[in-house]
């Protein structure tokens, strides 16, 4: 059975590239991620690898 994996994805511009909270210090802090490209801060939903386009397209329709 193949492990799904998710990443997170800005709900924004639907760019991948956020930064990940990498220490215990930082990952207690209450300060909000922010999208690299756009700089849209806030919640980063996660979706699957392969449905990374999918969710793209579906933000650029609205």
């Amino acid at each position: 059975m193949e492990k799904k994996q998710y990443t997170k994805i800005c709900p924004k511009c639907g760019n991948i590239d956020i930064p990940v909270k990498t220490n215990f210090a930082e990952m207690l802090m209450p300060t909000p991620e922010k999208c690299k490209k756009c700089s849209y801060s806030g919640l980063f939903p996660e979706v699957e690898i392969n449905e990374i386009e999918e969710f793209r397209k579906s933000i650029m329709e609205n």
